[in-house]
């Protein structure tokens, strides 16, 4: 819908991802991932970073923040268990590439949330 992305905020490896992607995009990293846990940033301090990630978000140029999006999207989720694979693979167009693995393809990345969303 050439909507830029301005600013991300959230977890650090997301933000490094993002700009590897798109140098311009703005990020503020107010977590970080360690095993099963986080260590996160002040909740007052990540709205201060925030509030100034986005206003140097804001005044960048819009052209230079878009993201090309494939023209499809191939997604394969892993589960532990066998069971779990089967079971989503009834997933509307997913399939089981193998005994714990669901593959699925699709244009639309609004169908690639979707189909995260009950899978995962």
């Amino acid at each position: 819908h050439n909507v830029p992305i301005i600013f991300l905020s959230g977890d650090k490896s997301l933000c490094q991802e993002v700009i590897k992607i798109n140098p311009f995009i703005e990020t503020v990293a107010v977590k970080e991932g360690r095993g099963n846990s986080t260590i996160n940033i002040h909740p007052e301090r990540a709205i201060e970073l925030i509030k100034a990630g986005v206003k140097k978000g804001l005044v960048k140029e819009k052209g230079d923040m878009m993201i090309q999006l494939p023209e499809e999207f191939n997604v394969e989720v892993e589960y532990p268990r066998h069971h779990e694979a089967r079971r989503n693979s009834f997933y509307p167009r997913a399939s089981l590439l193998n005994s714990t693995t669901v593959g699925f393809t699709t244009d639309d990345y609004i169908e690639v949330l979707r189909f995260l969303h009950f899978t995962v």
